[in-house]
């Protein structure tokens, strides 16, 4: 497993335990009848050392597709809540999660037809390895 693929499996399975969530969070595409999707935007490199260890910040996004406006909006902000007032991150195999901090607060983004409501918030996490 590559690292960056670990870095969303445990920030998606620690989500999925620690934060109420409704259905688990999908890796593949946002479900149509509901529920959470996650994936990784464009990261940028922090630091690199001497010894080619590299600091990273890598973007996640969340994004919810629910019925209820207010229950849909208050899975991205468990997720957030969760992250920012973490004072000792899980680690990986292959790095070390340093930070967490939210780039995007939770927000509606739209309307489906059928009345389904999206929402969206994106989580920096800086990664050492």
């Amino acid at each position: 497993m590559s690292r960056m693929t670990g870095f969303l499996e445990l920030i998606c399975s620690e989500s999925e335990k620690n934060c109420s969530l409704d259905s688990p969070i999908s890796l593949k595409e946002l479900p149509k009848d509901g529920g959470l999707y996650a994936e990784l935007g464009d990261g940028f490199t922090d630091s690199v050392y001497y010894d080619k260890k590299t600091v990273k910040t890598a973007p996640v996004l969340f994004l919810c597709r629910c019925a209820k406006q207010s229950r849909g909006f208050e899975q991205l902000e468990a997720i957030c809540d969760y992250w920012q007032r973490q004072k000792k991150y899980p680690q990986g195999e292959s790095f070390s999660l340093l930070d967490v901090t939210i780039a995007k607060e939770p927000n509606k983004i739209g309307r489906d037809e059928d009345g389904m409501y999206h929402f969206s918030c994106i989580l920096n996490c800086k990664l050492y390895y």
